[in-house]
């Protein structure tokens, strides 16, 4: 059989492309601000040193965050 096998897709079947600069969502960029912190401040790295109130406050702002858009999927309201 001389058929092909490998027949080249129209143009226009392709998948739309994804942008690569796309925004965080609120949750991802509350959570991005802890990582960013804590990696970053002495107090966090350090087991021994104690709590960082800092830290506690990104997280806090992230868990907000996070409460806010599950209300928002679950069709409450925010």
């Amino acid at each position: 059989m001389d058929e092909p096998t490998n027949e080249p897709r129209p143009a226009d079947s392709r998948p739309p492309l994804v942008a690569a600069h796309t925004n965080l969502t609120p949750p991802q960029k509350a959570w991005s601000a802890y990582t960013v912190h804590a990696l970053a401040c002495r107090v966090c790295c350090d087991v021994d040193a104690g709590a960082c109130g800092t830290a506690g406050e990104l997280h806090q702002a992230w868990v907000v965050a996070s409460q806010a858009a599950f209300r928002r999927l679950a069709g409450e309201t925010a």
